[in-house]
């Protein structure tokens, strides 16, 4: 678990360095706000990456980072600072809300880099070690068909959520398994398998674990890798 964890965070290559604050505005396209612009012609990523689509381009990490958590885990972000590991790439800290009289759990930790010809913002995975994907390894080539997905979770009443969703739209689910993890702080080994067979070749899928807190706006814990589609 450790492992996958260390493999996930290399993507990045992040280290800790200087901070930012948070930007409140995170923009989509849709929007046609300052902090994203769409281009007309395919993009090429240097590389997978969970969010947004490669045509669309966040100038601040602040921004990526705000529209997956809402557009993915459909919860208002509450996030940490940006921590720059170099120019190009770094990770911030996505926390549960901000409970009255209480303090804020942190639920996962998003890498994010600078990638495509106009510099935009991604997210390229996300990382909680209570929800750990360890097969398929990150950033790998899987067949459209039958894909099982392994690791360890835990969850509200060991309710733990393993999606597959297209790669900047989560409106485009593939498929959904509902499992079963760890209950208490430990987490516990699931398998299960995911129906990719509807997916284009050469597209990129997230595959998203999530643990179940019981509330409507707690993202709980859960990390997020990106597959690529065999052609």
């Amino acid at each position: 678990m450790v492992a996958t964890t260390a493999a996930l965070v290399g993507l990045v290559l992040v280290a800790c360095g200087s901070d930012s604050d948070v930007s409140s505005d995170a923009t989509s396209t849709t929007a046609g706000a300052e902090s994203t612009t769409t281009t007309t012609t395919p993009v090429r990523l240097e590389q997978p990456a969970i969010w947004p689509a490669a045509d669309v381009v966040f100038t601040t990490p602040e921004a990526a980072a705000a529209d997956f958590v809402e557009s993915v885990l459909r919860v208002p972000p509450t996030l940490g600072e940006f921590q720059a590991g170099d120019s190009r790439s770094g990770e911030m800290e996505v926390f549960s809300p901000d409970p009255p009289g209480g303090s804020r759990v942190p639920r996962s930790l998003l890498l994010l880099r600078q990638l495509g010809p106009d510099d935009g913002w991604f997210v390229l995975a996300a990382v909680n070690e209570h929800e750990v994907v360890e097969t398929p390894e990150s950033g790998s080539t899987v067949p459209a068909g039958p894909l099982t997905v392994a690791g360890a979770g835990r969850g509200f009443e060991a309710t733990v959520v393993v999606r597959a969703l297209v790669a900047g739209d989560a409106d485009q689910q593939i498929a959904q398994v509902i499992t079963m993890g760890g209950s208490a702080e430990a987490a516990a080994p699931f398998s299960v398998e995911l129906d990719l067979s509807t997916v284009t070749p050469g597209e990129t899928v997230i595959l998203l674990v999530r643990g179940d807190t019981g509330r409507d706006d707690d993202p709980g814990d859960f990390s997020a890798i990106p597959v690529v589609i065999s052609g």
